[in-house]
């Protein structure tokens, strides 16, 4: 009898043993299942993927509406800045720089209001914001910052700015302003004449070394370049230590012209060349 209990009592517990072991191996295969086929990511999600090449679009519309406001594609400039701006991925710099020139565009065609409203929101962006002292002082688009700047500076500070006093322009001055507006609106032929109009006047060297400037600019620009040269070198008799901005320089129309008649230029203190006498009739 008691043998008869004693293996009944080993039998239930090898059962037990092996109900055990049975559960111990299926969840052992449960837990190296799910490690076979957990997933692995090692690089950008696709969100991450799509923002990247988002802004790497935002970035190339930018830099290519840069290209075109320089060549005065000026439609062609605003459609690209508005896509920069349309991704909402650009830097804070970035921002302002596409508005600067969208107010520039504005500004040159005429359309003071829109001008305006961009320089607004360039503040809105980054109340910061400011040009360079050659943006500033332009004769179209630079009243129209200042007076901008002075209204976000008065609700700032709490007070109205006094409307600033009309200047009175000389002739020359105001040809200066009229070749500028030329130049800007691609009528080079027209900035050709108007500079060389306010050439006639009296007026400050440095203005008339930017009056050739620009002439040379627009024999260049239309394909003139030995007038383009020829400009520079008239530029250059009248301040030979002239040179261009790095930027002006790079250019691709003027550039080389310039460089022309840096290496054509007579050193200082050197003998003029005499003309060439005619020939003696017999």
């Amino acid at each position: 009898m008691f043998n008869q209990y004693r293996w009944k009592d080993e039998s239930t517990s090898g059962a037990e043993a092996r109900r055990v072991s049975l559960v111990a191996t299926l969840c052992l295969a449960i837990l190296l299942g799910g490690c076979a086929v957990a997933p692995t990511t090692t690089g950008p999600s696709p969100d991450e993927l799509a923002r990247q090449q988002r802004l790497e679009r935002a970035n190339s519309n930018l830099g290519q509406g840069l290209k075109q406001y320089e060549l005065g594609s000026y439609d062609d400039a605003m459609k690209s800045f508005l896509l920069a701006l349309d991704s909402g991925l650009l830097a804070v710099p970035q921002q302002t720089n596409a508005r600067k020139h969208m107010a520039f565009i504005h500004c040159v065609s005429s359309r003071e209001s829109n001008c305006k409203e961009e320089f607004e929101k360039a503040f809105a962006v980054d109340s910061r914001f400011d040009l360079t002292p050659a943006e500033a002082g332009h004769p179209i688009w630079g009243p129209v910052f200042r007076t901008v700047k002075a209204e976000i500076d008065g609700r700032r500070f709490g007070r109205t700015p006094a409307p600033p006093a009309p200047k009175v322009l000389s002739a020359a001055e105001r040809m200066m302003n009229e070749a500028a507006v030329a130049y800007d609106k691609a009528d080079y032929n027209g900035a050709i004449r108007i500079y060389g109009d306010a050439l006639k006047e009296t007026m400050p060297l440095d203005e008339q070394i930017k009056a050739h400037k620009f002439i040379a600019f627009s024999y260049c620009l239309t394909a003139r370049q030995v007038l383009c040269r020829q400009e520079f070198e008239r530029l250059l008799q009248k301040k030979s230590d002239f040179d261009l901005a790095p930027a002006e320089a790079g250019h691709p129309s003027w550039g080389p012209s310039f460089r022309q008649a840096k290496a054509r230029q007579r050193p200082a203190g050197s003998p003029a060349v005499p003309a060439a006498s005619p020939p003696a009739k017999r």
